[in-house]
């Protein structure tokens, strides 16, 4: 009986010691917590912002949240920077004081003008959808280690905070703005035609797929929805001039100049374009847009992109000549008068001709042709006038285990052609998933190594 009250009473002491200790670590934590809540700055919840008004240097700057996204109010009504706005009110709500700088009944100017506050280089005024607000200012100064000096409402304390809020006080109007080229929603673009440095062309959307005008042309959907993408995506660097600009300042970004770069959107309702050329005095790019119209600055970078737009860029290169590898049992090639078959047994290739030594045979070189042969691409699009050239009488044919056809790729005579001003060597080509002869590069043939598949292996 005494060593169970002994037992209960060691569990009541226990319980004791547990319960003050937990709840002395709780009103710990509990402190903790609210000097970090206490040390933020903003204490809004970011989803809750909705107006963010910047004043500086007699410039204010004023962008709300809308049901579709931020949109600048003035000095402009435009559309904003959806990201740059969303990043700037998560950095400003999670940024807190660092320290208590000063701290009065109140502030005279000789105080005020110490931290940079008589003239603040910036104010925020940040308001949430509760009807809450809140002003910020920031001082021109910084301390010894380059933080701001800020100060809330016209609170009797001025803080130190992290000098972001210095930094991003002197981001310029371009920071706040929509920063790519087409606005819109490229899903709802039906129709685009595009005159480069290249060629002209016009591409239709028809239900999700994107087709040429000129019906011979298969196209690379990848390809069509990427170069839409990087052409929609391109970021202004500068607004020059919104509205119709004059003909002299059109004439000086040298959008008058030939060769220029066109390209127009159309939707089912509406339609976007811009003029596009570079300024080579000025080492810059300018575009001339429509709907809305604005004369914008482009990264340089930009005008390769836009130069080299091309329909054959965007053309189908590997349907015909893909096929399924893991289906490949037999090997046929055909290769300057030579004949070579081999089979996979038991996972392995081997040479079955008589005639040949297998000792010799390059099985790595051997596998490595199989996976360039199946990775192969249109080096090429060729005129219709040159398809009789075509004699295909070198030739590599797989098949299955059961000897069906799987891929067969014939190739000859060689050609040169130029191409953006350099000649290469070509050989005509065709598979037979499709009878369009194509060109392809003379260095990708060689690749294959067919030449090499029986010499003597290296030795490591």
């Amino acid at each position: 009986m005494k060593f169970k009250r002994t037992i209960l009473f060691s569990l009541v002491v226990f319980s004791a010691s547990f319960s003050v200790y937990y709840f002395d670590y709780r009103k710990e934590e509990n402190k903790e917590q609210q000097k970090e809540i206490d040390s933020q700055i903003l204490k809004f919840d970011e989803n809750q912002i909705n107006m963010l008004e910047i004043t500086k240097k007699g410039e204010k700057i004023v962008i709300h949240k809308s049901e579709k996204g931020w949109v600048i109010l003035e000095p402009i009504q435009d559309k904003a920077d959806n990201e740059q706005i969303e990043d700037l009110i998560k950095s400003l709500v999670n940024e807190k004081m660092l320290v208590l700088a000063k701290e009065a009944e109140n502030f005279s100017d000789k105080d005020l003008s110490e931290y940079g506050l008589d003239n603040p280089i910036a104010t925020y005024n940040i308001k949430n959808n509760l009807g809450q607000s809140k002003k910020i200012s920031i001082g021109t100064q910084k301390n010894f280690e380059g933080n701001s000096y800020i100060r809330m409402d016209s609170e009797n304390k001025i803080y130190v905070a992290n000098s972001v809020w210095f930094n991003k006080a002197e981001n310029k109007m371009i920071y706040y703005r929509e920063k790519r080229l087409y606005r819109e929603l490229l899903s709802e673009v039906v129709n685009i035609k595009v005159s480069s440095l290249q060629n002209q062309f016009e591409l239709k959307r028809i239900g999700t797929t994107w087709a040429s005008t000129n019906q011979d042309q298969v196209l690379d959907q990848n390809k069509v929805r990427e170069a839409l993408r990087k052409i929609a995506e391109t970021q202004i660097q500068d607004y020059v001039f919104d509205g119709e600009p004059s003909s002299f300042l059109i004439d000086e970004k040298g959008l008058n100049t030939k060769p220029s770069v066109h390209i127009e959107f159309s939707t089912a309702e509406t339609s976007w374009s811009v003029n596009i050329n570079i300024n080579e005095s000025q080492n810059a790019v300018y575009g001339l847009t429509d709907r809305p119209t604005r004369l914008v600055k482009l990264d340089p970078s930009s005008w390769e992109f836009f130069g080299n737009l091309s329909l054959d860029s965007m053309r189908d290169r590997v349907s015909v000549t893909r096929f399924n590898i893991e289906r490949v049992k037999k090997v046929f090639v055909k290769y300057k008068d030579k004949q070579f078959n081999f089979v996979k047994t038991d996972n392995v290739w081997k040479p079955i001709d008589k005639n040949v030594d297998a000792s010799q045979f390059n099985l790595d070189l051997f596998n490595q042709a199989i996976k360039k042969i199946h990775d192969l691409e249109i080096s090429e699009f060729i005129d219709k006038k040159q398809v009789d050239q075509f004699k295909g009488h070198e030739m590599i044919i797989l098949k299955s285990e059961d000897d069906n056809l799987v891929y067969q790729l014939n190739w000859g005579p060689l050609f040169k052609m130029k191409k953006n001003g350099k000649e290469k060597d070509y050989y005509y080509a065709r598979t037979q998933a499709s009878p369009s002869i194509f060109a392809l590069d003379k260095e990708r043939i060689e690749s294959f190594g067919i030449e090499k598949f029986f010499l003597q292996k290296e030795s490591h």
